[in-house]
């Protein structure tokens, strides 16, 4: 009896809840979606951020690619940075992809990494694609007076 009695309120519940929900919607999608997660920084994407977000959700979190950047000895903001941050930028909103510029656009002049990736994850694109998109909001950020900052 209780399995009826649920299939029957998720019935009643796709009928009539639902579309009366959907109904007192304001907005459009992306203002919802600001007013709901803008304060986590997250910000919505594009279609080529989405390419590249889903390019870099193959990556398997092995570490092959980090364990032989030649970058990470070089450079110690490279190291504190690492591939599995840099892809979690692709979501992130434009602020916190700014402030790591400088460490994208070394990592995108090394080739090094993506032979190694045992799924194919195109890492150099990814990166590129993420440095020319923070310098580009940290150049903007840069033109702002200092308190706007």
């Amino acid at each position: 009896m209780s399995k009826v009695r649920s299939y029957a309120w998720l019935a009643w519940r796709a009928v009539v809840p639902h579309p009366l929900r959907a109904l007192r919607r304001r907005g459009t999608g992306e203002e919802r979606f600001l007013a709901a997660y803008a304060t986590e920084g997250l910000a919505p994407t594009g279609l080529e951020a989405r390419a590249d977000a889903d390019a870099s959700s193959a990556c398997i979190s092995c570490g092959l690619c980090e364990s032989a950047c030649s970058l990470r000895a070089a450079i110690p903001a490279i190291r504190s940075l690492g591939l599995h941050a840099a892809f979690r930028l692709c979501g992130k909103s434009d602020e916190m992809l700014a402030h790591a510029s400088a460490e994208l656009s070394a990592c995108a002049a090394c080739t090094g990494c993506e032979p190694l990736c045992p799924t194919g994850v195109p890492i150099t694109r990814l990166v590129r694609a993420l440095a020319a998109r923070a310098a580009v909001l940290d150049a903007a950020r840069r033109e702002l007076p200092p308190r706007e900052r």
